[in-house]
């Protein structure tokens, strides 16, 4: 029973997402996103790290209040890590509050090393994510930002159940002298991870870029603060290009 739940949620949004179309033809689809090359790979919760170079990509879909997200992170030889397919709804949506549920299910690619049986190279490892999303938009480029989510497995495998509570203050389109501009979003969480990980973290994504660039360089570091068992530092360079 417990595994047929995400999918009559999945049934249900979906239901709802064509009612409010139907409903509300005149609301146009907005679709945004982002493309990028990491040499790290760090994964949504940024303790986790893929330790090799990575393409990361996300688009958002939205139409209304709802909305799908679906994310793809790969290494550069093109062999998948993390798959996430986030269907939300943003009950509050305003010009200062964005607040919202979503349903995730997620799937994580675990590579075998060394490979079993001279071909099973990955272990799939399914997940389903409840989440609350939101955003609260002090000016134009200061908000503050909260992540909540709590995922279960779906097979024998993998993490048990994981906790994920993340609020971030985003400071983003500062101007850096006449032609560049930066965004600093220092952020604080909480992850558990069930038998494996319980702890507080601090991090930071940081990005620049020239006014005539179509695309920005970014640095996201995590530090652990109280955390069992210990864990260590990671941190992220690369490239984005949004679109």
């Amino acid at each position: 029973m417990k595994r047929c739940t995400p999918i009559v949620l999945i049934a249900i949004f979906y239901t709802q997402l064509l009612y409010a179309q139907k409903e509300n033809t005149n609301t146009p689809i907005n679709v945004s996103g982002f493309i990028q090359v990491t040499n790290n790979g760090i994964a949504p919760a940024p303790i986790f790290a893929l330790g090799r170079p990575a393409i990361i990509g996300s688009a958002l879909i939205k139409k209304g209040k709802f909305y799908f997200n679906p994310e793809f992170y790969f290494g550069l030889d093109a062999k998948p890590w993390i798959f996430n397919t986030r269907l939300g709804y943003n009950f509050i949506d305003n010009k200062n509050l964005t607040l919202g549920l979503a349903i995730n299910p997620n799937f994580f690619f675990l590579q075998r090393n060394p490979v079993l049986n001279n071909d099973e190279q990955f272990q799939l490892q399914r997940y389903v994510a409840n989440e609350l999303n939101g955003e609260y938009r002090i000016t134009y480029n200061r908000k503050i930002q909260l992540n909540f989510w709590r995922s279960f497995r779906l097979d024998q495998v993998g993490v048990k159940r994981e906790e994920f509570l993340n609020l971030v203050f985003a400071m983003e389109n500062l101007k850096l002298g006449a032609n560049a501009l930066i965004a600093f979003r220092p952020s604080v969480f909480y992850l558990y991870d069930a038998e494996a990980l319980e702890g507080f973290f601090a991090s930071q994504t940081s990005n620049f870029q020239m006014t005539n660039w179509k695309f920005n360089f970014f640095l996201q570091t995590s530090i652990p603060i109280v955390v069992t068992p210990k864990n260590s530092f990671i941190w992220n360079f690369g490239v984005n290009v949004p679109f």
